[in-house]
Order: structure tokens, then C-alpha cells, then sequence
């Protein structure tokens, strides 16, 4: 595909267009920036020219940033089950490089009355395959029965070889191990008012907490369903066999993303040798 310059001028998103639980304006650029680093990191390049990206769940700061900072992409499309962020993008972004698609899947936070995940063949894209996709924050919304019928769906438009980064929500059990130590410092405070305050959060949280003990996925926080869809590493890990995918990495958190993992298409050779060994 031939060069073409970036816009200059920065995308004027708008504040209800931007997504996520950061505190201010400058930390969710801050977090689009990075999420544009961890794609080139995954790829060892310091941009993405030449690369054929697919975002879903694209939101508006991954396109943001690379039209901000004139980061340079060989294609870019994004997909969003939300109407409103892809008409908004489709009116404001003129470069032949970026294009945008509605999905309109089931998503119990984002699009309610969507059709079911798994009733789709493909995505809205055509036959056409894409060197690196990435999901930030659509897999911490996802049911088991979705996060499988995604992959599979991701799977079909990816190139041999390709790669997928995507975010996701892990139990961690050092960290409750460390936040309970901290419940307990509370709890014996010498100040009333602290020993009161934890003793009524723990009271909340008891009840889904021993609802989560034996589970490999909970929904964490019942009466906002799927805000925080959680797994177990292992059962996260289990659940992308069989859906043509690699797991080569699961990271922890960083600064600005839950758990991660990065997946690969396997290549041609290794699917030939499947079929015919």
C-alpha cells in the first residue's frame, strides 16, 4: 500500500466517547499510547508500517494515537459493537488507511440487544486476513461460551503467523493474599471509624467471594453483569485450545492493562502436518 500522511491535527474525540476507568483525559491518551507500544513491541518494531491491524472493540484511543503521534500503519480497521463510536469515527477520519465497522454482537455492558457472538460466520471485514489484531478490554467483558466463539471468529481473518494480543481479567492469588493482609491491619486499627468501614466491605464482599472459590470463571460483580468477567490462568489458558490459536505469552498486569496474553496463528506448515498427520 502507498505512504500517506498522517493528519496533523489531533482527532477531537469526545469525552463520552472515551472509554474506560481512567481519572483523567491525559491518563487515557497516556494508556492509548501504551496499548500502540505493546503492538509494536509484539511485532519487535518501534511502528507498524506494512501492517495490516485489526482492533475490535476499537473504541476511539488506539485510532487516536496513531493519529496523533503520526505512527506510521499499513492498514488499520476497527470493529465495535457500539453504533455510536463507529459513525462518530467513520465522519471524523479521512485517511484511506483507517476504515470502520459496526458489529452488532450481543454484549451484555456495550450492546445489548445484539445477536449472539457465535451465530456470526465472519466479521464484518470480508474474506480479508490481517497480520496482528488486538482486543484491549473486550475479553474482560466476556462470558466463557464468547470468549471462545471470539477466538474462533478472530481466528478466520487472521494470516499464518499472525498475531493476537488481548486483555484480560486473572484471579491473582498473591494479590488477595496481600489484600487480605491489608483487611487485616484494618481491622485492627486502633480508629473506630476505619475498623467500621472495613468491617461493613468485608460484609458486602463475603458472599461473592464464596461464591467465586470453586469457580474457574465468576461474573465478579453481579448486579453489573460481566463489568469484570474473571478466570483462572489456567482455565483462561484451557479455553483457547481448539480454536486455532497458540498461546506464546500470558503477562501480568502493567500500568495501563489487566493480564495479557499474546496467541499466534499457527503456521501453514503446522496446520498442514494437523490435517494430514
Amino acid at each position: 500500500m502507498s505512504s500517506v500522511d498522517i493528519p496533523t491535527s489531533p482527532l477531537p474525540v469526545p469525552p463520552e466517547l472515551q472509554r474506560g476507568g481512567h481519572k483523567t483525559r491525559e491518563e487515557w491518551l497516556e494508556s492509548g499510547r501504551f496499548a500502540v507500544e505493546l503492538l509494536c513491541r509484539t511485532l519487535g518494531s518501534n511502528n507498524l508500517s506494512g501492517v495490516r491491524l485489526l482492533d475490535v472493540g476499537c473504541g476511539t484511543k488506539v485510532v487516536k494515537t496513531l493519529i496523533d503521534d503520526s505512527i506510521p500503519v499499513g492498514r488499520y480497521v476497527g470493529i465495535d459493537a457500539s453504533a455510536e463510536v463507529i459513525e462518530w469515527l467513520k465522519a471524523n477520519v479521512s485517511d484511506p488507511r483507517f476504515e470502520f465497522h459496526h458489529l452488532d454482537a450481543h454484549n451484555t455492558m456495550y450492546n445489548a440487544e445484539g445477536s449472539d457472538l457465535a451465530s456470526f460466520e465472519a466479521l464484518p471485514v470480508g474474506g480479508r486476513r490481517f497480520d496482528l489484531i488486538c482486543l484491549f478490554s473486550v475479553f474482560t467483558h466476556l462470558a466463557p461460551h464468547d470468549y471462545v466463539a471470539m477466538l474462533r471468529l478472530l481466528r478466520r481473518h487472521a494470516k499464518p503467523d499472525a498475531k493476537l494480543v488481548f486483555s484480560l481479567f486473572l484471579r491473582d492469588r498473591e494479590r488477595e493474599a496481600n489484600f487480605a493482609k491489608s483487611i487485616d491491619e484494618a481491622l485492627a486499627s486502633p480508629d473506630p471509624e476505619i475498623r467500621k468501614r472495613t468491617e461493613e466491605a468485608v460484609a458486602r464482599g463475603r458472599a461473592r467471594r464464596a461464591a467465586e472459590e470453586d469457580r474457574r470463571f465468576a461474573d465478579a460483580i453481579p448486579d453489573r453483569p460481566l463489568e469484570i468477567a474473571r478466570y483462572e490462568p489456567d482455565y483462561a489458558l484451557e479455553l483457547v485450545r481448539d480454536t486455532g490459536w497458540e498461546v506464546l505469552e500470558l503477562h501480568p498486569p502493567e500500568r495501563y492493562i489487566q493480564h495479557y496474553m499474546i496467541c499466534q496463528r499457527p503456521p501453514l506448515a503446522a496446520e498442514v502436518h494437523e490435517r494430514t498427520g
